[in-house]
């Protein structure tokens, strides 16, 4: 049996991360996603990070599994193009907001007209409605505005922390997807198209866990707990004589485990410790820093994990970017795909993590030079002749 989404078309007009990573995760399952940009190329064609020669490989990470076609939708003939490719596509996915959507004509309504069962993948800052609608933000913007900065970090640190990575581009992204199949599976029912509306802060808000209840409902604001928990403990990171390692204890069996195998048995039937809730007060949070911490302190890394893990307790190293590439967990799951670019060399992917047993995703191509593929698409799908691309590409068209 062939891929999952084969058969399935998505036409990419988004840009940086969000957009492009809903998209892909399609161009991974089996869909034919061709991506639409400016004919000179799109802007996220010069982000880094830059291979030693100084060329960007942004796209490696965010267009692999793509086909790629040029197109200027702002001039008429380009415009009539697109509205060829749309009658011929399932899905498109575009990231322009709310304002610059309408005025190039890519919004839902404007799709709608073209072909009345398609769907329309709005990936934006703040969404298609609302009072911030017309704003442009990025991850960052996201991330300060969701509340989650501000529960991030240490409690003696007043600056608001940011995850280190765009983890607000990449669960929109994901969220895309999500409804983006949603959406397909109500077409097969009803033969109707809608739209897909997702916003980087809506996909911030929904990683709050339960902060608003604790807010609204016991009247408390979560404090910042650094690396620990305040829903499960002993849950933190603690330093070894050789590097940190990652503890998280959550029921009552690891609990006495992780008392027994420290030697401290007596502490499982502290009434200080009895429950969860009792585990969870800052006051025990702070305990088990120091009691932990000592006991971790006098022991290297692989002593604490195998120690820990044999007793059935979480545990597992805090590791260097470098640790985490060559993880033998990592790579047996195939989270490290690495693809070769000519001038530059094996350029590490990262991998699938939905698995499917039988129809499993695959990494096949890199991300698509400018215009790669548009004889293919204009030739084969749209019937163009060869002297007619050559005229729309001296008009600048493609």
């Amino acid at each position: 049996m062939g891929k999952v989404l084969e058969g399935i078309r998505v036409l990419d007009l988004a840009q940086f991360k969000a957009g492009p990573t809903c998209a892909q995760i399609f161009a991974d399952m089996g869909a034919e996603v061709i991506r639409v940009e400016r004919p000179k190329g799109n802007s996220d064609r010069d982000l880094p990070p830059y291979a030693p020669d100084g060329q960007s490989f942004y796209l490696s990470f965010t267009c692999r599994n793509k086909k790629g076609v040029t197109l200027d939708l702002e001039k008429q003939k380009g415009k009539e193009i697109f509205q060829k490719l749309v009658k011929q596509s399932d899905v498109v996915v575009e990231s322009f907001g709310p304002v610059a959507n309408k005025k190039i004509g890519v919004d839902y309504q404007s799709l709608k007209h073209i072909k009345n069962d398609i769907i329309a993948v709005s990936i934006s800052a703040f969404g298609q409605d609302g009072p911030y609608a017309h704003r442009l933000g990025f991850d960052a913007i996201a991330q300060a505005m969701s509340g989650l900065m501000s529960v991030t970090g240490f409690p003696e640190e007043d600056r608001p922390i940011r995850l280190g990575v765009s983890f607000t581009d990449i669960a929109a992204g994901v969220y895309g997807a999500l409804g983006t199949l949603c959406a397909l599976r109500y077409r097969d029912k009803t033969g109707k198209g809608q739209l897909v509306d997702i916003s980087l802060l809506d996909s911030a808000v929904s990683f709050t866990e339960s902060i608003w209840g604790e807010f609204k409902i016991t009247k408390q604001i979560r404090p910042k707990v650094g690396n620990a928990n305040i829903l499960a403990a002993p849950y933190d990171t603690f330093k070894a004589k050789d590097g940190w390692v990652a503890v998280g204890t959550a029921t009552p069996r690891q609990w006495e485990s992780l008392c027994k195998v420290t030697g401290s048995p007596e502490l499982s039937s502290d009434p200080k410790f009895k429950t969860i809730k009792e585990r969870c007060t800052l006051e025990s949070i702070r305990f088990f820093s120091e009691w932990l911490g000592g006991w971790i302190a006098e022991k290297k890394v692989a002593e604490v994990v195998e120690q820990l893990n044999d007793a059935g307790i979480p545990c597992g190293p805090v590791s260097t970017v470098p640790q985490a590439f060559s993880d033998p967990q990592i790579r047996a799951r195939n989270m490290i795909v690495e693809l070769d670019r000519p001038g530059i060399g094996k350029i590490p992917l990262v991998g699938i993590p939905v698995k499917l047993s039988e129809t499993p995703g695959e990494i096949r191509t890199l991300d698509p030079a400018i215009g790669e593929h548009n004889e293919e698409i204009y030739s084969n799908l749209l019937g163009l002749i060869p002297e007619q691309i050559s005229e729309l590409k001296n008009e600048g068209i493609i």
